[in-house]
């Protein structure tokens, strides 16, 4: 558990994460309580995209997937797993650590019905579906291109949809960070939770997907900046 800890968790990956988190509390000011699942769960649904790209790559960068690529599936499978559940498990912690920096550096009012209590659930329920879709659709990308830069790419451009006024042209069950239109009069935003549902299930069945993508024989290296994927 400790090498898969520090596969996962490399101290350069651990440093631009919180500067990322720090960086959007700084620069989105909120003024009540009710305004910080919105920009929350939107950019760590991006971070994890990006975050957890590289959970099997590294043994390209790192020259070691000759060797992985050896290994019994049921190894790599279970070495895989642990790496991405290190991974989410980190990235929840830095939601929430992110979450008590809005509390703690704007000191927003509290006007909502609902409890303070009952936002930061819903705040932390609603990023973690966003989080296991994003990493695993990062994380498809890039195994199945074996390719870091498809899947940092494809995770950008899909957050981007994501984000945009285009998704409001979907079923609502197709948008990701859709809250309900039934608000209360204070202007409580509750997540709509089919749509996280929807969206972390499909999280799951793409991870359950690399289970067969880590069996393919690597490509061959190439030579120069090329073979990294750059």
């Amino acid at each position: 558990m400790k090498y898969e800890i520090k596969i996962t968790l490399p101290v350069y990956k651990i440093v631009y994460s919180f500067l990322f988190a720090t960086i959007i509390v700084l620069v989105r000011p909120i003024q009540s309580t009710t305004e910080i699942i919105v920009t929350l769960e939107t950019y760590m649904a991006l971070l994890s995209g990006i975050f957890l790209a590289d959970t099997y790559y590294q043994e390209f960068t790192g020259g070691r997937i000759a060797c992985y690529y050896r290994y019994g599936i049921r190894k790599k499978i279970a070495s895989v797993m642990k790496r991405n559940v290190i991974a989410i498990s980190y990235l929840l912690v830095l939601t929430t650590l992110t979450y008590w920096g809005f509390i703690l550096w704007y000191h927003p009012i509290h006007i909502s019905a609902a409890s303070e209590l009952r936002l930061y659930g819903n705040a932390i329920t609603a990023s973690l579906a966003s989080i296991i879709f994003m990493s695993s659709f990062g994380f498809t990308l890039t195994n199945l291109a074996q390719n870091m830069g498809a899947g940092i790419s494809g995770t950008l451009i899909l957050w981007m949809i994501m984000t945009s006024s285009v998704i409001k042209y979907l079923p609502k069950c197709f948008q990701l960070f859709l809250f309900n239109s039934a608000v209360t009069k204070d202007g409580t935003l509750i997540p709509y939770y089919p749509s996280r549902g929807l969206y972390a299930a499909v999280g799951i069945v793409l991870f359950g997907i690399n289970v067969f993508l880590i069996q393919r024989q690597p490509k061959q290296k190439k030579k120069g900046w090329k073979k990294h994927g750059n």
